[in-house]
């Protein structure tokens, strides 16, 4: 049932970039066991709360697999917080060594640096891309090159299963931005369906 879905089909496209990239591809047992014990270990877990068709299948999910989450919050909040919160926003780079994981963070770190560094004072250690969940080994042994204060991630299930190993293997803060990483460098929010006719800009900006 579940490979004859479009989000399988989607997902086993291969695409390394955009919309239609997934990270991961199906039947894939071992990256979701490994996503079960990452959202077991996250301090926080974010997930659509607002849209009831995702909230729900969210929720059977961890009922499923008996996880019980410590704090959640809304997962689309990760596209506006830079708008919406801009002096957290900066508060949370002020000052910081910061390292950034996803297939866009190459393109982050020279936008940030562009935009931010002089006022912010950052330093951008790394940025290493990932494209796809066989590539974790690979990531894990690079993280052991740098020092660094935050990691912000944008990589899907992949970053979902990275934070968590950060967190806990190097006691740093683990952030998973989602397609904020995207709006870091267009400075834009990203839009679709659900923000655009369901949960709305305006509401999204609001929370």
């Amino acid at each position: 049932e579940f490979m004859s879905h479009r989000e399988a089909f989607n997902a086993n496209l291969g695409e390394r970039s955009g919309f239609f990239h997934r990270g991961v591809s199906f039947p894939n047992r071992q990256a979701r066991d490994d996503a079960v014990e990452a959202t077991r270990k996250a301090d926080i877990v974010g997930y659509n709360t607002i849209v009831r068709e995702a909230r729900d299948l969210a929720e059977q999910v961890f009922q499923a697999h008996n996880i019980h989450l410590h704090y959640i919050f809304e997962a689309n909040i990760r596209r506006v917080f830079m708008f919406s919160q801009p002096q957290k926003f900066y508060t949370m780079l002020r000052n910081r060594k910061i390292f950034l994981i996803g297939s866009l963070a190459p393109d982050a770190r020279h936008s940030l640096n562009l935009k931010l560094k002089d006022r912010l004072n950052f330093d951008i250690v790394g940025a290493i891309p990932i494209y796809a969940y066989e590539e974790i080994p690979r990531v894990k042994e690079e993280i052991k090159n740098y020092d660094f204060d935050l990691c912000i991630l944008a990589a899907g299930t992949n970053a979902l299963i990275l934070a968590p190993y950060i967190a806990e293997t190097y006691q740093k803060v683990a952030f998973d931005i989602g397609w904020g990483m995207q709006s870091l460098i267009t400075g834009e929010v990203v839009h679709d369906m659900w923000i655009d006719e369901v949960i709305g800009l305006e509401n999204l900006l609001q929370m």
